[in-house]
């Protein structure tokens, strides 16, 4: 395999930066013969009032063409390297110098890798510009630039940072604030459902406990379903509103004077034997107050019977000889007033 002249030469150039960079891990001064001199120099520690940086210390290096003595160094290293002689090292360094300054004179300037760059001035001497960062320097290894602004800076950069995470700590409070209020709400209203739902049971127990309770059969109605309607259930004062239908004559002398009622309220009628029940299964002090709305509404009929099962008792209206004339009545008394819409006909004695 051939190699041509130049790409050899550009090697041997290489080589010969490699050795300095070596050499001045360990020593301050590399002189090259038929080149010059390169120096290193310690940097202390400083700081940048621009970047308002702190930078490490570290060495650089400087240049002079004018150190053309030999110390032996620079040929030592390469006898070492190649296990030659000392004439042919020297030899060796004089070729890699003169196509070094071949390419400064092609070139104006050549780099030497982690050391500077040399250059031709216009009056054709040499000038050097060293690495910005220094040469490698083992007890230098590791050190890097810090941040370390001005005290009052330094304030202002405290205050505003403590004024923003109080600005964040008062958003974040807000917020929780609302999730809280917006929490509470929800509760309150799955409570009120859940309630709502408590209710509802209770009231359909009701109902399916006084149907249960029901201790005498209900008579066929075709004008009405055979449900007793119990004092449980709410009757409003709108329903108990006059109505225009009056009694007959032969109704009202049927019905015993409201002295007779005092005197035996709760005692059955032992003829006629049909009445017709609004309310059944409800306690004595319902049965009045309920009675006390119908006489303000017009119906003075209306009175208590006790059951003999229980200790509620009915609340019943009119007396009527036959059924047919107590479901007449029936009739007419829907048609006046919604409060007999659930009434029955209900037969006390044989």
């Amino acid at each position: 395999m051939l190699i041509s002249g130049k790409s050899r030469n550009f090697a041997l150039v290489i080589e010969l930066e490699r050795h300095i960079e070596i050499l001045l891990l360990s020593h301050d001064c590399v002189i090259v013969p038929g080149l010059g001199g390169f120096m290193t120099h310690h940097v202390a520690a400083r700081y940048d009032d621009s970047e308002g940086l702190f930078l490490p210390p570290l060495r650089t290096l400087g240049f002079n063409p004018q150190l053309q003595l030999n110390d032996h160094l620079l040929a030592q290293s390469y006898i070492e390297a190649y296990d030659i002689s000392y004439p042919d090292a020297l030899h060796r360094i004089e070729n890699e110098v003169a196509e070094l300054q071949q390419h400064l004179n092609t070139s104006g300037s050549y780099e030497l890798n982690d050391i500077g760059t040399l250059s031709v001035n216009d009056e054709g001497n040499l000038e050097f510009e060293p690495c910005e960062a220094g040469i490698l320097t083992p007890a230098l290894y590791g050190l890097s630039t810090f941040e370390m602004p001005y005290i009052d800076e330094a304030m202002n950069i405290a205050a505003q940072q403590k004024k923003t995470e109080q600005v964040a700590r008062k958003t974040s409070t807000k917020d929780k604030a609302k999730k809280s209020e917006s929490t509470h709400r929800q509760q309150d209203d799955a409570i009120i459902v859940k309630m709502s739902w408590v209710r509802n049971a209770i009231v359909a127990a009701a109902a399916v406990i006084a149907f249960f309770l029901m201790s005498q059969p209900v008579a066929n109605d075709d004008l009405m379903p055979s449900v007793q309607q119990s004092s449980m259930l709410p009757i409003s004062v709108k329903s108990l509103a006059p109505a225009p239908y009056e009694a007959p004559v032969a109704e009202q002398e049927a019905v015993a004077s409201p002295a007779e009622q005092e005197a035996t309220p709760n005692k059955e009628e032992a003829s006629p034997a049909y009445v017709i029940v609004l309310a059944s299964q409800t306690s004595a002090r319902n049965a009045e107050d309920f009675i006390g709305r119908l006489e303000k509404g017009g119906y003075h009929q209306a009175r208590t019977m006790a059951m003999s099962t229980s200790k509620y008792v009915r609340v019943v209206y009119g007396s009527y000889k036959d059924e047919a004339d107590a479901h007449q009545h029936l009739r007419k008394l829907r048609a006046a007033n919604e409060a007999f819409n659930e009434a029955w006909v209900l037969k006390v004695s044989e």
